[in-house]
Formats: structure tokens, sequence, C-alpha cells
């Protein structure tokens, strides 16, 4: 099969656009980043995919569903409140104790509920998938991250990210029957490679187009991968750009082929470089 990699999809951009047009019948979009409304974009961009999150919480979706603002699920004699200014808030005796953030373009649906301390440093945020269904709750301290749990369709902690200092140092996975944490790994870096790595075979063919999260989280895998060259290869002095130099010399090379128009192949080979990678676009 063959995949399209991203971190989360952005429609009307126009390197996903390219993509998009990569994604031929019995092809599929493969996500690795946190994307609480990646089913309900998968649906608006008419696709199949995958986003490792989810498939590690296994979650579903429901196309039907979804959280409207004053239905928020909030503490015992809080009220939910529209302001003139339309936006929403959360009203404890007279107190603002939270705000609601909606989705775009729809009837008031609640994407984000963000809660405050007394003196306004925020306590936590509750993430809502677009059906509805709590999705994650990132924990505050300090107004410093400290935690973020992502749930199943039962709201169980199934996947957790651990800060220190404002850095992820621990991500582990729980066993959905016995919630026993079954993996750990320092980074979040380890832990998509470790789910590539079990998701992709030989027989896979991966697509990119950016040489940053999606490049490096492919480093495990078996399948063959392609990097779709959308922008310069050169850096703004004038050189190879660092990660591109590494593909082309083969000190990265779980990337077998850099893709490139015209314009690009002739930049590159005016720089006297191994060109064994580099193919024209058909």
């Amino acid at each position: 099969m063959h995949y399209e990699l991203v971190t989360v999809i952005r429609p009307n951009d126009r390197i996903w656009m390219a993509q998009k047009s990569r994604i031929k019948e019995g092809s599929q979009v493969l996500s690795i980043s946190p994307s609480p409304n990646f089913q309900a974009m998968l649906q608006k961009e008419a696709l199949q995919g995958i986003n490792i999150l989810d498939q590690v919480t296994q979650r579903s979706h429901d196309p039907e569903a979804f959280l409207f603002f004053n239905q928020v699920p909030t503490a015992y004699c809080t009220e939910v409140y529209m302001n003139e200014d339309r936006t929403i808030s959360l009203i404890t005796d007279g107190d603002e104790v939270g705000k609601v953030s909606l989705y775009p373009m729809t009837r008031r649906h609640v994407k984000e509920v963000r809660y405050f301390y007394p003196d306004g440093t925020t306590d936590f945020i509750e993430e809502y998938a677009a059906d509805g269904k709590l999705f994650s709750i990132i924990y505050y301290c300090n107004d410093q991250v400290q935690e973020i749990a992502f749930f199943n369709d039962q709201q169980q902690s199934i996947l957790n990210y651990y800060f220190y200092q404002g850095t992820i140092n621990l991500v582990t996975t729980r066993d959905t029957e016995t919630f026993k944490v079954t993996q750990k790994f320092n980074t979040t870096l380890d832990f998509i490679r470790d789910q590539l790595a079990f998701q992709l075979t030989e027989n896979d063919t991966v697509g990119i187009s950016y040489m940053g999260l999606e490049l490096f989280s492919l480093a495990k895998t078996n399948s063959i991968n392609t990097l779709y060259l959308e922008e310069s290869p050169l850096d703004g002095k004038g050189n190879i750009k660092g990660n591109l130099m590494s593909i082309l010399d083969d000190r990265i090379p779980y990337i077998h082929k850099v893709e490139v128009d015209q314009k690009n192949y002739q930049l590159l080979a005016n720089k006297n470089v191994c060109m064994d990678k580099v193919v024209l676009k058909g």
C-alpha cells in the first residue's frame, strides 16, 4: 500500500494539495501527530487514513455526533455563558473559571475547554474530537504543561506524554483491557518510530514532503520511502539543505528516492553532488 505521511492534514495548503494528489484509490494518509479532528478531515477530504495516536487508543469516530457548546460536561452549578462578543465562558459563583473554544465553520461544536486557577493561570485543557468525544486532557502547573493524556471512547487514558521542564521525557502506552503500562519511550520520536516500524512493511511505499519530523520518523521502517521535494533544495546561503544533503550522500539511508522538478534537478546537478537518488517528476 502507498501512504502519504503527514503530521496533520492542512486543508488548502499547497504542499498538502500535492500530497493529496498522490493518494489514489487504495492509498492512505498516515498522520503521526495529535489531531482531534483527523477523522472529520478525512471525511471532508474524501480520503482514507490512519492516525497512529488514534490507533493506539483505539478511538472510534461517529460522523453524525458532536458536542454542542451548552452541553459541555463541567462542575455542578457552573454556567455556560455566551458573552456579547460571542466568546463562551464557564461561570461559577460569578467568577470565570474557564473558556470554551469552538471548531470553526460549525454550529458551535466544542473544540476545547480551558480551565483556570484563581490567579488566571491555566489549570488544564480538555480537547474534544470532532464527534464530541473527549480526545485529551493537557495538565498544567505554574502555567507549564506537565502531562497530556489521550483517551479511548470510554474516557480511559491509554497514551500519555509526560513533561520535564517543558520537554517530553516519557511516553507510555497502556493495554486497552488491563490498563497496565505496556511500553515506555524517552521521546515522542521514539514512540512514533516504533509505531511506524510496526505499521509499515517492505511491501509499502511512503511519500513525505517535509524534512523534519516526517523524515526522522521513518528511521526504523522497511518500506520504500520517497521525498517529494516541493521547495527549493537550497538554503538562504545557496547551499544544499543539511537534511537533503544527508539523504543524497546516504547518511540517511532510509529515504530511497528524491523526486524533484526540472528546475530543482538542475540546481542539484550544478552542485556536483551524488544524484543516484534523484529522479525527475513523471
